[in-house]
Protein backbone atom coordinates (compact mmCIF):
# COMPACT_ATOMS: atom_id res chain seq x y z
CA UNK A 1 0.00 0.00 0.00
CA UNK A 2 2.88 2.61 0.94
CA UNK A 3 4.81 1.56 -2.68
CA UNK A 4 1.01 2.23 -4.33
CA UNK A 5 0.91 5.46 -2.37
CA UNK A 6 4.34 6.34 -3.02
CA UNK A 7 4.54 6.50 -6.79
CA UNK A 8 2.37 9.42 -7.38
CA UNK A 9 4.22 11.54 -4.57
CA UNK A 10 7.33 10.48 -6.38
CA UNK A 11 5.92 11.31 -9.78
CA UNK A 12 4.92 15.10 -8.19
CA UNK A 13 8.01 15.71 -6.45
CA UNK A 14 10.21 15.06 -10.12
CA UNK A 15 7.63 16.89 -11.60
CA UNK A 16 8.19 19.95 -9.05
CA UNK A 17 12.02 19.60 -9.45
CA UNK A 18 11.82 19.64 -13.18
CA UNK A 19 9.69 23.12 -12.78
CA UNK A 20 11.69 24.57 -10.15
CA UNK A 21 14.95 23.62 -12.44
CA UNK A 22 13.54 25.11 -15.58
CA UNK A 23 12.35 28.64 -12.90
CA UNK A 24 16.27 28.61 -12.34
CA UNK A 25 17.13 28.78 -16.09
CA UNK A 26 14.51 29.96 -17.92
CA UNK A 27 15.79 33.78 -17.25
CA UNK A 28 19.40 33.15 -18.89
CA UNK A 29 17.66 30.94 -21.50
CA UNK A 30 15.89 33.70 -22.76
CA UNK A 31 18.43 36.22 -22.47
CA UNK A 32 20.21 33.93 -24.69
CA UNK A 33 17.79 33.43 -27.20
CA UNK A 34 17.30 37.71 -27.29
CA UNK A 35 21.05 37.51 -27.56
CA UNK A 36 20.78 35.07 -30.72
CA UNK A 37 17.75 37.42 -31.96
CA UNK A 38 19.40 40.52 -31.94
CA UNK A 39 23.03 39.08 -33.65
CA UNK A 40 20.42 38.09 -36.52
CA UNK A 41 18.63 41.52 -36.88
CA UNK A 42 22.06 43.07 -36.48
CA UNK A 43 23.36 40.68 -39.66
CA UNK A 44 19.91 41.18 -41.42
CA UNK A 45 20.04 45.37 -41.05
CA UNK A 46 23.88 45.21 -41.44
CA UNK A 47 22.85 43.86 -45.29
CA UNK A 48 20.23 46.21 -46.05
CA UNK A 49 20.88 49.42 -44.49
CA UNK A 50 24.08 50.56 -46.75
CA UNK A 51 21.85 50.32 -50.26
CA UNK A 52 19.26 51.77 -48.53
CA UNK A 53 21.19 55.06 -47.35
CA UNK A 54 22.79 55.43 -50.96
CA UNK A 55 19.37 55.72 -52.25
CA UNK A 56 18.93 58.44 -50.20
CA UNK A 57 22.20 59.83 -51.46
CA UNK A 58 21.47 59.00 -54.76
CA UNK A 59 18.40 60.32 -55.55
CA UNK A 60 17.20 57.31 -57.17
CA UNK A 61 13.28 58.53 -56.81
CA UNK A 62 12.07 54.85 -57.43
CA UNK A 63 8.40 54.28 -57.39
CA UNK A 64 7.93 57.43 -55.66
CA UNK A 65 8.13 59.20 -59.22
CA UNK A 66 5.10 57.24 -59.98
CA UNK A 67 3.62 59.25 -57.32
CA UNK A 68 5.16 62.39 -57.79
CA UNK A 69 4.37 63.10 -61.46
CA UNK A 70 0.43 62.66 -61.70
CA UNK A 71 -0.41 64.42 -58.42
CA UNK A 72 1.86 67.36 -59.59
CA UNK A 73 -0.67 67.43 -62.29
CA UNK A 74 -3.54 66.57 -59.69
CA UNK A 75 -4.01 63.77 -61.44
CA UNK A 76 -5.68 60.02 -60.15
CA UNK A 77 -2.97 57.91 -58.73
CA UNK A 78 -3.47 55.01 -60.02
CA UNK A 79 -5.72 52.97 -57.84
CA UNK A 80 -5.02 54.93 -54.80
CA UNK A 81 -7.72 56.76 -52.88
CA UNK A 82 -8.04 60.20 -55.22
CA UNK A 83 -6.98 61.97 -51.59
CA UNK A 84 -3.32 60.74 -51.63
CA UNK A 85 -3.28 63.40 -54.92
CA UNK A 86 -4.68 65.89 -52.60
CA UNK A 87 -1.85 64.83 -49.74
CA UNK A 88 1.23 64.63 -52.21
CA UNK A 89 0.34 67.75 -54.49
CA UNK A 90 2.32 70.06 -51.63
CA UNK A 91 5.43 67.91 -52.59
CA UNK A 92 4.87 69.16 -56.40
CA UNK A 93 6.23 72.20 -55.37
CA UNK A 94 9.71 70.66 -54.42
CA UNK A 95 11.89 69.33 -57.18
CA UNK A 96 11.26 65.86 -57.47
CA UNK A 97 14.84 64.65 -55.74
CA UNK A 98 13.82 67.31 -52.81
CA UNK A 99 10.37 65.84 -52.67
CA UNK A 100 12.07 62.16 -52.31
CA UNK A 101 14.04 62.55 -49.60
CA UNK A 102 11.67 64.65 -47.66
CA UNK A 103 9.49 61.68 -48.35
CA UNK A 104 12.17 59.57 -47.13
CA UNK A 105 12.52 60.99 -44.37
CA UNK A 106 8.71 61.17 -43.09
CA UNK A 107 8.69 57.35 -43.68
CA UNK A 108 12.13 56.67 -41.89
CA UNK A 109 10.12 58.56 -38.93
CA UNK A 110 7.23 56.54 -38.94
CA UNK A 111 9.14 53.22 -38.65
CA UNK A 112 11.36 54.39 -36.20
CA UNK A 113 7.57 55.48 -34.51
CA UNK A 114 6.18 52.12 -35.01
CA UNK A 115 9.60 50.14 -33.69
CA UNK A 116 9.52 52.77 -30.65
CA UNK A 117 5.45 51.88 -29.82
CA UNK A 118 6.51 47.85 -30.13
CA UNK A 119 9.43 47.63 -27.94
CA UNK A 120 7.30 49.61 -25.33
CA UNK A 121 5.18 46.36 -24.66
CA UNK A 122 8.45 44.64 -23.18
CA UNK A 123 10.77 45.26 -20.37
CA UNK A 124 13.68 43.71 -20.43
CA UNK A 125 16.54 45.75 -22.41
CA UNK A 126 17.74 42.82 -24.59
CA UNK A 127 14.21 42.07 -25.62
CA UNK A 128 13.31 45.84 -26.27
CA UNK A 129 16.23 45.71 -28.06
CA UNK A 130 15.09 43.06 -29.98
CA UNK A 131 11.71 43.93 -31.00
CA UNK A 132 12.90 46.99 -32.47
CA UNK A 133 15.60 45.79 -34.46
CA UNK A 134 12.89 43.42 -35.52
CA UNK A 135 11.26 46.36 -36.98
CA UNK A 136 13.99 48.38 -38.84
CA UNK A 137 15.52 45.35 -40.24
CA UNK A 138 12.69 43.94 -42.38
CA UNK A 139 13.66 44.11 -45.58
CA UNK A 140 10.57 45.13 -46.74
CA UNK A 141 10.46 48.32 -44.97
CA UNK A 142 13.78 49.01 -46.70
CA UNK A 143 12.36 48.20 -50.40
CA UNK A 144 9.68 50.39 -49.83
CA UNK A 145 11.70 53.06 -47.88
CA UNK A 146 14.31 52.45 -51.66
CA UNK A 147 11.20 53.12 -53.62
CA UNK A 148 9.27 55.87 -52.07
CA UNK A 149 6.36 53.97 -51.21
CA UNK A 150 3.67 54.75 -48.62
CA UNK A 151 3.67 51.63 -46.80
CA UNK A 152 5.50 53.25 -43.86
CA UNK A 153 3.07 56.03 -43.17
CA UNK A 154 0.05 53.42 -43.17
CA UNK A 155 2.10 51.03 -40.79
CA UNK A 156 1.84 54.01 -38.12
CA UNK A 157 -1.68 54.93 -38.91
CA UNK A 158 -2.99 51.05 -38.91
CA UNK A 159 -1.00 50.77 -35.52
CA UNK A 160 -2.46 53.53 -33.57
CA UNK A 161 -5.78 52.83 -34.54
CA UNK A 162 -5.45 49.07 -34.06
CA UNK A 163 -4.38 50.49 -30.51
CA UNK A 164 -6.93 53.57 -30.10
CA UNK A 165 -9.58 51.83 -31.56
CA UNK A 166 -10.28 49.88 -28.54
CA UNK A 167 -10.41 52.65 -26.21
CA UNK A 168 -11.14 55.63 -27.90
CA UNK A 169 -12.97 54.55 -30.76
CA UNK A 170 -13.55 57.42 -32.93
CA UNK A 171 -10.14 58.71 -32.60
CA UNK A 172 -8.54 55.22 -33.53
CA UNK A 173 -11.70 54.98 -36.73
CA UNK A 174 -9.95 58.12 -38.09
CA UNK A 175 -6.57 56.71 -37.82
CA UNK A 176 -7.88 53.75 -39.71
CA UNK A 177 -8.89 55.73 -42.28
CA UNK A 178 -5.93 56.57 -43.65
CA UNK A 179 -5.34 52.81 -44.70
CA UNK A 180 -8.16 53.47 -47.15
CA UNK A 181 -4.76 55.52 -49.10
CA UNK A 182 -4.66 52.23 -50.40
CA UNK A 183 -8.27 51.00 -50.06
CA UNK A 184 -7.13 47.13 -49.69
CA UNK A 185 -5.87 47.25 -46.47
CA UNK A 186 -9.02 49.25 -45.16
CA UNK A 187 -10.55 45.20 -45.12
CA UNK A 188 -9.27 43.83 -42.36
CA UNK A 189 -9.90 46.88 -39.81
CA UNK A 190 -13.95 46.51 -41.62
CA UNK A 191 -13.90 42.91 -40.86
CA UNK A 192 -12.39 43.29 -37.03
CA UNK A 193 -14.86 46.39 -36.32
CA UNK A 194 -17.87 45.02 -38.07
CA UNK A 195 -17.59 41.58 -35.90
CA UNK A 196 -17.14 43.29 -32.69
CA UNK A 197 -20.43 45.31 -33.22
CA UNK A 198 -18.20 48.72 -33.00
CA UNK A 199 -20.21 50.34 -35.77
CA UNK A 200 -19.65 53.81 -34.72
CA UNK A 201 -16.07 53.30 -35.41
CA UNK A 202 -16.83 51.73 -38.50
CA UNK A 203 -19.14 54.42 -39.73
CA UNK A 204 -16.53 57.21 -38.90
CA UNK A 205 -13.57 55.04 -40.68
CA UNK A 206 -15.61 55.09 -43.49
CA UNK A 207 -17.15 58.30 -43.72
CA UNK A 208 -13.34 59.99 -43.06
CA UNK A 209 -12.68 57.49 -46.42
CA UNK A 210 -15.30 58.72 -48.30
CA UNK A 211 -14.92 62.33 -47.31
CA UNK A 212 -11.16 62.32 -48.63
CA UNK A 213 -11.80 60.22 -52.01
CA UNK A 214 -14.36 63.20 -52.43
CA UNK A 215 -12.60 65.64 -51.71
CA UNK A 216 -9.40 64.31 -54.62
CA UNK A 217 -12.57 63.51 -56.62
CA UNK A 218 -13.79 67.29 -56.44
CA UNK A 219 -9.98 68.76 -56.98
CA UNK A 220 -8.88 66.12 -60.14
CA UNK A 221 -12.69 66.68 -62.07
CA UNK A 222 -15.51 64.66 -61.85
CA UNK A 223 -14.87 63.22 -64.96
CA UNK A 224 -12.43 61.03 -62.62
CA UNK A 225 -15.21 59.44 -60.33
CA UNK A 226 -15.61 57.21 -63.82
CA UNK A 227 -12.46 56.16 -64.75
CA UNK A 228 -11.59 55.22 -60.99
CA UNK A 229 -14.18 53.29 -60.95
CA UNK A 230 -13.87 51.51 -63.59
CA UNK A 231 -10.16 50.67 -62.68
CA UNK A 232 -11.25 49.36 -59.55
CA UNK A 233 -14.16 46.81 -61.36
CA UNK A 234 -11.16 44.99 -63.03
CA UNK A 235 -9.82 44.25 -60.01
CA UNK A 236 -10.85 41.55 -57.87
CA UNK A 237 -9.29 37.89 -57.52
CA UNK A 238 -8.25 38.28 -61.36
CA UNK A 239 -5.85 41.15 -60.67
CA UNK A 240 -2.85 38.95 -61.78
CA UNK A 241 -4.22 39.24 -64.77
CA UNK A 242 -3.47 42.84 -65.05
CA UNK A 243 0.10 42.75 -64.23
CA UNK A 244 2.67 41.73 -66.11
CA UNK A 245 3.96 38.37 -65.37
CA UNK A 246 7.11 39.42 -63.00
CA UNK A 247 4.68 41.78 -60.98
CA UNK A 248 2.52 38.56 -60.53
CA UNK A 249 5.31 36.67 -58.72
CA UNK A 250 6.00 40.07 -56.94
CA UNK A 251 3.12 39.51 -54.31
CA UNK A 252 2.77 38.50 -50.86
CA UNK A 253 -0.73 38.05 -50.98
CA UNK A 254 -2.33 34.90 -51.67
CA UNK A 255 -1.57 35.03 -56.16
CA UNK A 256 1.77 35.60 -55.35
CA UNK A 257 1.65 32.60 -52.81
CA UNK A 258 0.51 30.32 -55.14
CA UNK A 259 3.31 31.20 -58.13
CA UNK A 260 5.81 30.70 -55.25
CA UNK A 261 3.69 26.91 -54.76
CA UNK A 262 3.94 26.70 -58.47
CA UNK A 263 0.48 26.79 -59.07
CA UNK A 264 -1.97 28.73 -61.64
CA UNK A 265 -3.28 31.72 -59.33
CA UNK A 266 -6.70 30.94 -60.96
CA UNK A 267 -10.05 33.35 -59.74
CA UNK A 268 -11.85 30.77 -58.17
CA UNK A 269 -8.74 28.86 -56.10
CA UNK A 270 -7.41 33.04 -55.09
CA UNK A 271 -11.13 33.98 -54.37
CA UNK A 272 -10.91 30.44 -52.13
CA UNK A 273 -8.23 31.75 -50.16
CA UNK A 274 -9.87 35.22 -49.40
CA UNK A 275 -12.83 33.38 -48.37
CA UNK A 276 -10.48 31.25 -45.87
CA UNK A 277 -8.76 34.31 -44.78
CA UNK A 278 -11.57 36.23 -43.98
CA UNK A 279 -13.56 33.67 -42.76
CA UNK A 280 -11.02 33.19 -40.05
CA UNK A 281 -10.40 36.51 -39.03
CA UNK A 282 -14.19 37.25 -38.81
CA UNK A 283 -14.55 34.09 -36.38
CA UNK A 284 -11.34 35.32 -34.30
CA UNK A 285 -12.23 38.96 -34.33
CA UNK A 286 -15.90 37.69 -32.76
CA UNK A 287 -14.68 35.10 -30.08
CA UNK A 288 -11.26 37.60 -28.71
CA UNK A 289 -11.18 40.19 -26.79
CA UNK A 290 -10.65 43.84 -28.33
CA UNK A 291 -6.66 43.20 -27.90
CA UNK A 292 -6.31 40.31 -29.50
CA UNK A 293 -8.71 41.13 -31.83
CA UNK A 294 -6.71 44.07 -32.74
CA UNK A 295 -3.56 41.53 -33.35
CA UNK A 296 -5.38 39.40 -35.44
CA UNK A 297 -6.47 42.10 -37.78
CA UNK A 298 -3.42 43.30 -38.09
CA UNK A 299 -2.07 39.71 -38.91
CA UNK A 300 -4.90 39.53 -41.49
CA UNK A 301 -3.85 43.05 -43.55
CA UNK A 302 -2.39 41.03 -46.55
CA UNK A 303 -4.24 37.98 -46.24
CA UNK A 304 -7.78 39.42 -46.98
CA UNK A 305 -7.07 41.52 -49.84
CA UNK A 306 -6.31 39.97 -53.35
CA UNK A 307 -2.92 42.45 -54.47
CA UNK A 308 -0.73 43.26 -52.08
CA UNK A 309 3.28 43.57 -53.27
CA UNK A 310 6.47 42.27 -51.07
CA UNK A 311 7.40 45.84 -49.86
CA UNK A 312 3.58 46.38 -47.89
CA UNK A 313 4.19 43.82 -45.63
CA UNK A 314 6.11 45.39 -43.68
CA UNK A 315 2.72 45.70 -42.44
CA UNK A 316 3.62 42.53 -40.27
CA UNK A 317 5.08 45.11 -38.08
CA UNK A 318 2.10 46.25 -36.73
CA UNK A 319 0.94 42.62 -36.30
CA UNK A 320 4.48 42.09 -34.20
CA UNK A 321 3.78 45.24 -32.39
CA UNK A 322 -0.11 44.31 -31.58
CA UNK A 323 0.91 40.43 -30.58
CA UNK A 324 3.24 41.42 -27.93
CA UNK A 325 -0.19 44.18 -26.08
CA UNK A 326 -2.39 41.19 -26.62
CA UNK A 327 -1.96 39.47 -23.29
CA UNK A 328 -0.82 36.61 -24.88
CA UNK A 329 1.67 34.18 -22.81
CA UNK A 330 5.21 36.18 -23.08
CA UNK A 331 6.55 32.24 -24.61
CA UNK A 332 4.44 31.94 -27.20
CA UNK A 333 4.16 35.77 -28.39
CA UNK A 334 7.85 35.60 -28.60
CA UNK A 335 7.58 32.25 -30.93
CA UNK A 336 4.38 34.24 -32.80
CA UNK A 337 7.00 36.92 -33.46
CA UNK A 338 10.08 34.85 -34.30
CA UNK A 339 8.11 32.87 -37.27
CA UNK A 340 6.95 36.35 -38.38
CA UNK A 341 10.37 37.79 -39.08
CA UNK A 342 11.88 34.49 -40.12
CA UNK A 343 8.90 34.16 -42.66
CA UNK A 344 9.36 37.80 -43.66
CA UNK A 345 13.39 37.63 -44.54
CA UNK A 346 13.21 34.54 -46.10
CA UNK A 347 10.50 35.39 -48.43
CA UNK A 348 12.06 38.05 -49.65
CA UNK A 349 14.89 36.55 -49.91
CA UNK A 350 13.24 34.48 -52.52
CA UNK A 351 11.70 37.08 -54.59
CA UNK A 352 13.31 38.27 -57.86
CA UNK A 353 13.75 42.21 -57.62
CA UNK A 354 14.53 43.98 -59.36
CA UNK A 355 14.88 42.13 -62.67
CA UNK A 356 16.78 42.57 -65.86
CA UNK A 357 13.61 40.91 -67.92
CA UNK A 358 10.72 42.66 -66.90
CA UNK A 359 8.87 40.32 -69.66
CA UNK A 360 9.94 37.39 -68.07
CA UNK A 361 8.18 34.75 -66.38
CA UNK A 362 6.73 34.84 -63.44
CA UNK A 363 9.01 33.29 -60.71
CA UNK A 364 10.75 32.56 -57.63
CA UNK A 365 13.43 30.97 -56.07
CA UNK A 366 11.47 29.55 -52.99
CA UNK A 367 8.12 29.43 -51.66
CA UNK A 368 6.52 32.78 -49.87
CA UNK A 369 6.35 31.48 -46.22
CA UNK A 370 5.25 34.50 -44.69
CA UNK A 371 1.77 34.04 -46.03
CA UNK A 372 0.50 31.00 -44.74
CA UNK A 373 2.46 31.69 -41.10
CA UNK A 374 0.61 34.82 -40.91
CA UNK A 375 -2.85 32.88 -41.20
CA UNK A 376 -1.57 30.40 -39.16
CA UNK A 377 -0.08 33.09 -36.58
CA UNK A 378 -3.87 33.74 -36.46
CA UNK A 379 -4.77 30.93 -35.53
CA UNK A 380 -1.70 30.31 -33.10
CA UNK A 381 -3.39 33.72 -31.20
CA UNK A 382 -6.73 31.74 -31.05
CA UNK A 383 -5.67 28.91 -29.62
CA UNK A 384 -2.85 30.26 -27.19
CA UNK A 385 -6.25 31.90 -26.19
CA UNK A 386 -8.62 29.26 -25.61
CA UNK A 387 -5.60 27.51 -23.65
CA UNK A 388 -5.12 30.35 -21.02
CA UNK A 389 -9.35 29.98 -20.77
CA UNK A 390 -9.07 26.67 -19.70
CA UNK A 391 -6.32 27.40 -17.03
CA UNK A 392 -8.22 30.37 -15.38
CA UNK A 393 -11.59 28.12 -15.09
CA UNK A 394 -9.54 25.08 -13.64
CA UNK A 395 -7.65 27.37 -11.69
CA UNK A 396 -11.11 28.98 -10.56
Amino acid sequence: MMAVCAGPRWAARRAGDAQAVWRAVAPAAVTLALLGAIGVELAVLAAWLPDTLRAFWSGNTGDFHNLYEPASHLQLVGLYSPALTLLLYPFSLMGEHVAYRVFFGMNVAAAVAVAYIAQRAVRSPEARLAVALAVVSLPELHWALRLGHITPMLALAALGGLLLVQRRPRLGAVLLAVLSLKPQYVIAPFFYLACRRQFRALGVMLGVAAAGAAAGFAAIGPGSIATYVGSYLSWGPRSTENLLPVQQAWMYSWPGFLISAGIKPSPALTADLLLLSAGVLAVAAWRLDAAKGAAVAALALVLVTPYSQFYDTLLVAVAMALVLRAGIQPAAAGVIIAALYAAAVVTQTHTYFPVRDVLGPATTSGLYWITPVLLAAIIAVVIADGLARRRAWKGA
